[in-house]
């Protein structure tokens, strides 16, 4: 038992030993990694996040349709109408539908932020001024300039900033305090404060115009409905939803935001958000450093192999 515990000892020893033969590549392998991580950190351009807190615009409180239901429920139900089962909430279907393809999409065009997606590079803090990529796009001219990628134009399309887009957003459902965090990071500080007001105009504007052409539907839905019935009572029921959707339909029009309301204006960040060139430099240096260690080791268990041998 002892002495196999001497002998792997030994050649724990043997190995250490001959590692240490290896100690410059190790200590050049690791101080390259350490020029390396220097250089890749440096060129990283600066990032800026703005954040804006938004609550949701209640558009009935204590509202028409519960007491409805309460009253007329059993009468709709005869009538193949519902009154009630949901809490009329869109905020999670609106936090999706922000980052669908076919909401972005039309954002990128309508906003024209195809240059700042495909072409931005760094953010001028002296003179204040976005810096742009000269082989993809001239910003003087505002022309494109790029080499397209096969089966693409030089132009390039909304389909191509959608995934560049999607991952600067992000945006978050607090339930708990009822509440919706937007942020927007990008190398620019004052794109990310115009993103975050357009995302936040946009999707109240889509979804005020939805609201309304529903409620008008659900209004000449009613009348109809309305005309054909010989029941007083579901008569009723009928008169009241048409003016419970009218109402809607009216508030559609009415404030400058129907889904969302951010509790505060979009603040411009000053400082960067980002990157951490000291943890860019660290990893890079480790993970240098450990490559070189365990290739110096399978040198020093490949020599000792063929000494064996």
């Amino acid at each position: 038992m002892d002495s196999s515990i001497g002998a792997i000892e030994q050649n724990i020893d043997t190995t250490f030993s001959r590692l240490l033969k290896y100690k410059w590549l190790i200590i050049i392998g690791t101080a390259l990694s350490a020029c390396l991580s220097v250089v890749i950190a440096v060129n990283q351009p600066n990032t800026y996040t703005s954040q804006v807190f938004m609550s949701p615009v209640s558009k009935s409180e204590n509202g028409g349709l519960s007491n409805l239901a309460g009253q007329f429920g059993g009468l709709a139900s005869m009538a193949g109408i519902s009154l009630g089962g949901a809490d009329g909430s869109d905020i999670e279907a609106a936090i999706e539908f922000m980052q669908s393809r076919g909401f972005l999409q039309n954002f990128i065009s309508d906003r024209e932020l195809m240059p700042d997606l495909i072409a931005l590079e760094s953010w001028d803090s002296e003179e204040n001024k976005p810096v742009y990529n000269s082989n993809l796009y001239n910003s003087d001219e505002k022309t494109w300039t790029r080499q397209p990628p096969a089966g693409k134009s030089i132009i390039p399309t909304a389909w191509e900033g959608y995934n560049k887009l999607l991952s600067q957003i992000n945006i978050m459902f607090l339930k708990k305090k009822g509440l919706i965090e937007l942020k927007v990071t990008t190398v620019s500080p004052e794109l990310s404060v115009n993103i975050a007001k357009w995302l936040i105009e946009d999707l109240n504007q889509f979804w005020r115009a939805k609201d309304k052409k529903e409620a008008e539907e659900a209004i000449a839905y009613l009348k109809n409905q309305a005309s054909k019935t010989n029941v007083s009572e579901l008569r009723k029921v009928f008169y009241e939803l048409i003016a419970d959707q009218t109402r809607t339909k009216l508030l559609s029009s009415v404030g400058d935001y129907h889904l969302l309301k951010p509790l505060s204006p979009v603040v411009y960040p000053e400082e960067k958000s980002g990157p951490s060139r000291a943890l860019i430099c660290v990893g890079i240096t480790f993970f240098g450093g450990l490559l070189t260690l365990i290739l110096a080791l399978v040198l020093t268990l490949r020599t000792r192999k063929s000494e064996n041998e």
